[in-house]
């Protein structure tokens, strides 16, 4: 019986390995988002000097975590990409724009409102 699940158990056993990356790699890619921008957060609640620049801060930990999802969902989604292998980065890719631009947004608000404050005073 066991010959009949030769051909398949290198497969078998490359896809459990997968798995098992995929779902460190997400929970890790959680912990780092989740805590990241808390602490981005409270460092710019406790610290003036660098309340301005925290989105910064928050961004550095969302595209961390965009990086372990991109290292660790590598070993599932291979095989889907082989006919297209710039698809795989692209995706990563367009889903670090969307916080590259929200933190640039927040930065030049935040700065921009000091430079007005200080003008009007």
């Amino acid at each position: 019986m066991m010959d009949d699940f030769r051909p398949i158990l290198p497969s078998l056993i490359r896809l459990m390995a997968g798995i098992a990356a995929f779902a460190i790699g997400l929970v890790a890619a959680i912990v780092v988002l989740k805590f990241g921008t808390q602490l981005a957060n409270a460092a710019g609640e406790a610290y003036n000097s660098i309340k301005d620049y925290a989105p910064l801060l928050g961004w550095f930990f969302q595209v961390a975590a965009l990086y372990i999802m991109y290292v660790s969902f590598k070993g599932i989604t291979g095989n889907i990409f082989n006919s297209a292998p710039w698809a795989y980065p692209l995706i990563f890719l367009v889903l670090a724009i969307i916080p590259t631009v929200k933190a640039v947004v927040n930065v030049v608000h935040a700065l921009e409102g000091h430079t007005v404050r200080h003008n009007q005073t």
